[in-house]
């Protein structure tokens, strides 16, 4: 929560970092805010620099950035390449913001908005033809062991093989010496 002109209380920043950080953990998408003393015209292009520059989601499966001025309504920001919201889904999002309310009722609004939202994208069941990601993994671990046992049952067969070859041969017993009696090398 970026909050330069430090409209929020010490208490109402942490406890509004707090719930995001909280989203964040839950759902691996990155959502932070920056209230603005901008006009409401620039809050697109800042928003978008800031995104940019700030690296926001890059750590994460995606973002959402609000741009919050301290009059006028919110503004959203999302990777543009893949938005984790439907502009429908934005849309509703950003009337959560009422921006005549006191700066901590409406980040507390924006962000229990986007958590409810993104939760409930992230408890979604993936669509059919969608793979579960964790299945490669678990389908990998399970034949690797399966491998590891097979080796492991092969060596073990291999030495019970030679060591039934060597007590059949005498190879258990010292080999002979030879000398060359009468013979020059």
């Amino acid at each position: 929560m970026t909050d330069p002109a430090q409209v929020l209380g010490k208490d109402d920043k942490r406890s509004i970092e707090d719930k995001l950080g909280s989203l964040q953990g839950d759902t691996r998408v990155d959502v932070a805010g920056w209230i603005v003393d901008a006009p409401e015209s620039s809050l697109d292009a800042l928003g978008h620099e800031a995104f940019r520059k700030w690296h926001i989601g890059n750590d994460w499966d995606n973002a959402l950035f609000f741009v919050v001025p301290r009059v006028g309504r919110a503004h959203l920001i999302q990777n543009d390449a893949h938005p984790e919201l439907s502009a429908l889904e934005a849309a509703s999002l950003l009337a959560a913001d009422k921006p005549g309310a006191p700066m901590p009722q409406r980040m507390d609004a924006l962000a229990d908005a986007a958590g409810s939202m993104v939760r409930a994208k992230a408890l979604r069941s993936r669509p059919p033809g969608v793979a579960d990601p964790g299945r490669g993994l678990r389908f990998a671990l399970g034949w690797s062991a399966v491998l590891a046992l097979a080796v492991g049952l092969t060596a073990r067969a291999e030495r019970k093989k030679r060591a039934k070859k060597r007590t059949q041969t005498g190879a258990d017993e010292p080999p002979a010496v030879e000398t060359n009696q009468g013979h020059r090398p």
